[in-house]
Order: structure tokens, then C-alpha cells, then sequence
């Protein structure tokens, strides 16, 4: 049995522009995706005889099983090569879920990475399009670092971005989850039928098309983006279609002050999770597995 690793890195957006939705229900964007050293940990094993494709998520059972973005994408590329071999996915989660952080679709990367390794599999487009099938993000997460995204996201051109220091708050109240298909139908139903042209995406000033329909509809991250102003981050936004809210500092001290005065923070009845975050040039790829290293997550969280 071949078993290897490979870390899921979470994302934010630091740019997202949404342009009209297209025929196929998807909407044209124009997006600045940007890894973190915030990651989960994917261990996929695969066994030459043929057998079922599990999924494991210690400590979140209700991750577990195939219906988990990360079972789907195996059994997807081992039915696009015509293969049954066993495959068991085990996954230690850090990024928070629902969150606009990319925490699924990187998963299931990180998974197509490591079939890509035991299998031989050298087709680029072959992963690129089973990466496609899975979630518009997940093209993303089989590049190398920072990218500007077109289309869904999958057309993709590397940027250059100098690595920065975050804080991400995240709310655990399950009245504040949002998910993807809501915010975009929010944003479409404030436009109504205007929808602002814009030229080609290159500028690194923070936008999200879709934070202010999401503000309007969950008044509490208002409340959250002040929190953000209070400790001085610059330039606070959501990421992604949220709820996760990021604001940006100038170093890791400062990213550590912020983080200790925002601890302890709740919000309609739940706490806030408090992550310190910094953007990478590069995400790591696939390794061979070793025995669990006793170090944690270089992202630093409190609650």
C-alpha cells in the first residue's frame, strides 16, 4: 500500500469581482486567490487491489463518508482512468468549514495530488478538468501559489504577492454560515438587472462583490468588521462568500496583539475563532507519509 501526505491549504480572496451569471448558472469572476499557512492535513493511502474509497475526518464525524468533497474528487479521477483500486482518505481538519476559506475544495486537491503521485498520472489537463467536476475553486488548489482566477475561477496566472500577516475571524454561530449559492443569489437580487462593467482585474486593492449582501442579510458582521477597525487592521473584508472576515497587518507581532485582544469575543450565542494567518508564495506539496509530527499548525488560533 502506497500512503502519502499532502497539506490542503486554506485560501482568501483578497480581490473578488463578480460579473453577470452565465447560461450554465455560474457567474463571471475575477479573483485574487492567496494560499495560507492555515492547513488541513490530508493522508491518502492506496492499495493495488480493488476496494471501496473511505473518507475519515477524526473528531468531525459528520465530515465522514463520500458524500465529503474529498472521497468525491478519488472517485472521480479513478473513474475517469478506469480504476478501482482501494483508496482511504484520512483528514485532520483546521481550516473551519463553510467558512469561504476553501477548506473542502482544498482537500479534495490535496487528494487528487496525492492519486496523481502513487497512480503515475502526469496529465495536467486530465487533473485540471477532474478538479473542475469537483468545485470551481479546486483547479486553484493544484497550482503553486498565488494565482488570479477568470471564468469560475479555473482560468488561472500566477501573481506575485508579497507574503503579509492576517487575522481571520471566523463565527461559529450557525446562524451566520452562508453558503456559496446564497451570497451569489443576494448579490444578484440587490443588482438586479445593472451590473458594473469593469476592465481587466490587476489592481491589489481588497473588493468583495459579495460582502455587502452578505453584511446586509447578517447585520452581525458589521459588528465584526468594527472589531477588525478597532485593533487597527488595514483594510477589513470577508473572503470568499464568507462568513470568515479577514483584516490584514503589517507583521506577525502586530497580527499576535490584534488576535489577543480579540479572543474571548462571541457572537449571536457562539464564539468568534481567532486564527493568525500569513499568505504563502508557495504551497507545499506531496510527501511521503511519516508517523504524525508532534508540532502543530505554524497558524496560531484562539477562541
Amino acid at each position: 500500500m502506497i500512503r502519502l501526505r499532502c497539506p490542503a491549504h486554506a485560501k482568501v480572496n483578497l480581490v473578488l469581482r463578480v460579473g453577470p451569471a452565465r447560461p450554465d448558472g455560474f457567474h463571471e469572476l475575477s479573483t485574487l486567490f492567496a494560499p495560507l499557512d492555515l492547513a488541513d492535513d490530508v493522508v491518502v493511502s492506496v492499495g493495488r487491489s480493488p476496494g471501496p474509497v473511505t473518507c475519515r475526518c477524526p473528531g468531525r464525524p459528520e465530515l465522514d463518508g463520500p458524500d465529503n468533497l474529498a472521497a468525491r474528487a478519488a472517485t472521480a479521477l479513478l473513474a475517469r482512468l478506469g480504476r478501482r483500486d482501494r483508496v482511504d482518505i484520512r483528514i485532520e481538519k483546521r481550516i473551519p468549514v463553510v467558512a469561504g476559506l476553501g477548506g473542502g475544495s482544498a482537500d479534495a486537491a490535496a487528494v487528487l495530488r496525492c492519486l496523481a503521485r502513487a497512480l503515475g498520472v502526469r496529465e495536467r489537463h486530465l487533473l485540471a478538468e477532474v478538479a473542475l467536476g469537483i468545485g470551481s475553486d479546486v483547479p486553484f488548489f493544484l497550482g503553486s501559489g498565488p494565482a488570479w482566477g477568470a471564468g469560475r475561477g479555473e482560468r488561472l496566472r500566477p501573481a506575485r504577492l508579497t507574503p503579509g500577516f492576517l487575522v481571520l475571524l471566523y463565527p461559529r454561530a450557525p446562524s451566520l454560515a452562508i453558503r456559496a449559492g446564497d451570497a451569489y443569489r443576494w448579490l444578484d437580487a440587490d443588482r438586479g438587472s445593472v451590473v458594473p462593467r469593469r476592465g481587466k482585474a490587476s489592481s491589489l486593492r481588497p473588493e468583495n462583490d459579495l460582502m455587502a449582501p452578505c453584511v446586509a442579510r447578517h447585520p452581525s458582521l458589521r459588528v465584526m468588521l468594527g472589531w477588525l477597525e478597532e485593533v487597527g487592521a488595514s483594510a477589513p473584508m470577508m473572503s470568499g462568500s464568507g462568513p470568515t472576515l479577514v483584516g490584514s497587518f503589517s507583521d506577525l507581532r502586530s497580527a499576535r496583539g490584534a488576535a489577543r485582544r480579540l479572543a474571548g469575543r462571541r457572537l449571536e450565542g457562539a464564539g468568534v475563532e481567532v486564527i493568525v494567518a500569513r499568505t504563502l508564495a508557495r504551497m507545499r506539496g506531496v510527501s511521503p507519509w511519516k508517523s504524525p509530527r508532534s508540532a502543530s499548525s505554524p497558524s496560531t488560533r484562539t477562541s
